[in-house]
C-alpha cells in the first residue's frame, strides 16, 4: 500500500495510523477494481458484505425515496465504504454506491475481513475508527447542510467545490433536496447577487 493511501486511510480513521504489516496484509486480502463513470460498486437492494476502500475519484451514495432518486452523500480518495445492512445484518443494501467518473477500488471480502478482525487487534481497532468516524461525518453533514435552499448550496460551494466539478446538476440538487430546475434558478440569482 502506497504512503499517499495509508495517510488517507489515516485521515478517515481520526489519525490512527496502520502498520507496514498490517497494510500489506490487508493489500494480500484485496483485489483492486477500476469503475467508469456511474458504474455500480454496491448495488441497492443486493446483499454486499464486502469491504471496499476507494483509491481516487468521487463515489455517491444515493437511495430511493419512493420514486425518487436521492444522492445522501460523496465519498473522497481513502474512503472505507461498507453496506452496513449487508455485512451486520445479512439484509440487501438500502444504498446504491456509485462512482462519478474514474475511480479505482480495493475490495476485500467479508471473509477476509473477518480472518484480519480475529488475528489483528490493529486491523479491529482501526476498522472501530473507520465506523465511528463516519458516524461522525454523518452528523457533521447534518450540521453543515442545513437552513435554507440557498444556504445549504453555499455551504456546499465553501466546503465541497469538488463535488459541484464533477456531478451534475441533477445529482447536486438531490444531494441538496431540492427540483433540479429550482437549483438552476438559485444559481441564476446567486450569480446576480455577484455570489
Amino acid at each position: 500500500m502506497d504512503e499517499e493511501l495509508k495517510h488517507l486511510l489515516a485521515e478517515q480513521a481520526g489519525g490512527i495510523r496502520i502498520s507496514d504489516e498490517l497494510a500489506e496484509r490487508m493489500m494480500g486480502a484485496m483485489t483492486e477494481t477500476r469503475l467508469k463513470n456511474k458504474e455500480v460498486l454496491i448495488p441497492l437492494g443486493k446483499r454486499d458484505s464486502n469491504l471496499y476502500i476507494q483509491r481516487n475519484g468521487l463515489m455517491r451514495a444515493l437511495y430511493f425515496d419512493g420514486d425518487t432518486e436521492k444522492t445522501y452523500g460523496f465519498a473522497n480518495p481513502g474512503t472505507v465504504t461498507l453496506s452496513y445492512h449487508s455485512h451486520f445484518a445479512g439484509r440487501p443494501s438500502v444504498f446504491q454506491f456509485e462512482s462519478c467518473g474514474d475511480t479505482d477500488v480495493l475490495k476485500m471480502s467479508e471473509k477476509d475481513m473477518d480472518n484480519l478482525m480475529a488475528d489483528s487487534h490493529e486491523f479491529t481497532r482501526w476498522l472501530l475508527a473507520i465506523h465511528e468516524a463516519q458516524c461522525y461525518f454523518n452528523e457533521y453533514k447534518h450540521a453543515a447542510l442545513k437552513g435554507t435552499a440557498k444556504e445549504r448550496y453555499l455551504s456546499l460551494v465553501e466546503k465541497r467545490p469538488d463535488i459541484l466539478a464533477r456531478v451534475s446538476l441533477k445529482v447536486v440538487a438531490s444531494y441538496l433536496g431540492v427540483a433540479p430546475n429550482y437549483l438552476n434558478f438559485l444559481k441564476k440569482q446567486l450569480r446576480k447577487e455577484g455570489k
